[in-house]
């Protein structure tokens, strides 16, 4: 569970969508335009068929959900996998030796979820935990680990304590917004579950692992398709074109394209949240936050995102997007028609 952020802290980051989004008939349906090369590892991680970068299928159910959101701010996601960092020593069961990126700290408060690259061979594997104690240039610590993983692997499972999923996957990471390609997986939410989740199923359904502890006492809503690990995306009649402000439009389409998984819950009513890496927190311009809220207020379920049929549909059936390609080093991409 993520404990609400001060007042003031709401008020400098706010986080999203700018005005002109409104639902049309006639579409206006998202679209991912241009080639794509290789993969980064490090900056869109996990294989093609992972929940964070598989496109929302052409079959998938929406049906109309209302978050009860009228504030919204970043949740800080502390995330070092840049293999040349310093090396430090991670205070933790399991730990080990870790690459940590000399300007990240963490002082343990909130759920401070962080992922960090392993000094293994492989270069490729990372261990998460939460809440993250770091000082500048020191040795982190944490409470709660994770078992590692690899960034070439599925990424579900991971440091966030609602739902079980992943830190690193589905976080708004540095240069996405300031950037000038469509971010390409799926996103992060947490929402005020007091009034948004429901306790059925045991308060979460498919990627997610787990609910808050104490989940039947916390979640309200009675919309039993809303727990952790929900899909909620922009439905296709959503016209995302008059949306012309460019960091919003990336988001925009990313909804609309992937969608974004529940992963977490906040303190309360009114507030919900979307994951940023803590070092791409200043990307965020000054908006509109009444039209922010009219956006995230046409967010709906998913409601055939199985383990099955993961984005509303089978793979190999069409989709909003092109698959993930391979990585530089030649793996991990999708098969034809994917």
């Amino acid at each position: 569970m993520i404990r609400t952020r001060r007042r003031a802290w709401l008020a400098v980051v706010v986080l999203l969508l700018v005005a002109g989004c409104s639902t049309t008939p006639s579409g206006g349906a998202a679209t991912d335009t241009g080639p794509e090369g290789p993969r980064d590892v490090y900056l869109r991680p996990f294989a093609w068929n992972s929940i964070w970068n598989l496109p929302l299928a052409t079959a998938a159910d929406y049906a109309p959900f209302d978050a009860q959101i009228d504030e919204l701010y970043p949740d800080v996601e502390n995330i070092s996998v840049d293999p040349d960092a310093p090396v430090r020593e991670l205070d933790a069961d399991p730990g080990g030796s870790v690459r940590v990126d000399p300007a990240l700290r963490a002082d343990g408060s909130y759920n401070n979820c962080s992922t960090l690259l392993l000094d293994t061979p492989d270069r490729t594997t990372v261990i998460q935990g939460q809440p993250m104690r770091l000082s500048r240039g020191g040795d982190p610590s944490w409470e709660h680990g994770w078992p590692p993983t690899s960034l070439t692997g599925r990424g579900i499972e991971g440091c966030h304590g609602g739902s079980g999923l992943s830190g690193i996957g589905g976080t708004l990471r540095q240069g996405e917004l300031s950037g000038h390609q469509p971010i390409r997986h799926a996103l992060k939410m947490s929402l005020p579950c007091q009034t948004s989740c429901s306790t059925a199923d045991g308060g979460y359904r498919w990627p997610a692992v787990k609910s808050d502890s104490g989940f039947e006492r916390k979640y309200g809503g009675d919309d039993a398709n809303v727990g952790m690990g929900t899909l909620l995306a922009l439905p296709p009649d959503v016209d995302v074109s008059r949306i012309t402000d460019p960091h919003a439009h990336r988001i925009a389409v990313a909804l609309q394209t992937y969608g974004a998984y529940v992963v977490d819950s906040t303190g309360g009513p009114p507030a919900g949240s979307f994951d940023v890496q803590s070092t791409a927190v200043r990307e965020f311009p000054d908006i509109d936050s009444g039209a922010m809220r009219r956006v995230v207020a046409q967010l709906a379920v998913v409601t055939n995102s199985a383990r099955d049929t993961p984005g509303g549909g089978e793979l190999g059936t069409p989709r909003r997007a092109a698959c993930a390609p391979a990585f530089t080093d030649g793996t991990g991409g999708a098969p034809p028609g994917c």
